[in-house]
């Protein structure tokens, strides 16, 4: 079964598969993914109003490692009650965000199981990237602790651990509203 292009989307930045880095556990789109501001003396990145891809109005905030992020704009958020990670069915959340400084890409996955959640988490601002990816049966980078609070239509994906390189996250995106993912052809 294929998914619409966010599916498509999702599955390609969390996987390698898009010729990226292997924070998905190298699987390709077809098979893996069934599955700010610095300390006081220097200035702020990821602070931006500005953002044309995607039409969900999001809200970026948080810290990784030194830098604090703090942006606005629209970007995609989206979700699927009926997803699968490796074979694990799950619910997901998935929101990308990008402004001129930094690029966020964020899945949370729930299993039905009712196994603890899982993250694939990643953020770039040109100068660094930022990874955490705990999906059991990928490749494992960093730690962390997703969670997902319901707000209506939207809601919020929060992160907080260490990424690929020992610094610690804690970063929230905000969602106005999930789009639902939809199966095509069945």
């Amino acid at each position: 079964m294929t998914y619409s292009r966010w599916w498509t989307l999702a599955a390609c930045l969390v996987t390698a598969a898009c010729g990226g880095n292997d924070a998905g556990g190298g699987s390709s789109a077809a098979d893996g993914v069934q599955a700010g501001r610095p300390a006081e003396s220097e200035p702020a990145r990821g602070q931006s109003q500005a953002f044309s891809h995607g039409t969900v109005p999001m809200k970026l905030t948080g810290k990784v490692a030194r830098y604090t992020y703090q942006a606005e704009g629209t970007g995609q958020c989206a979700t699927s009650a009926d997803a699968s990670i490796y074979e694990v069915p799950a619910t997901l959340w998935h929101a990308i965000f990008q402004d001129e400084t930094a690029h966020v890409n964020f899945s949370v996955w729930r299993p039905k199981s009712g196994a603890p959640e899982m993250v694939n988490f990643s953020i770039t601002d040109g100068t660094a990237s930022h990874r955490i990816a705990t999906v059991k049966g990928g490749g494992i980078l960093g730690s962390g602790t997703p969670s997902v609070k319901s707000a209506g239509p939207g809601g919020t994906l929060t992160v907080t651990g260490r990424d690929d390189h020992g610094h610690e996250v804690e970063l929230s995106v905000q969602c106005a509203r999930f789009e639902e993912l939809v199966a095509e052809g069945g």
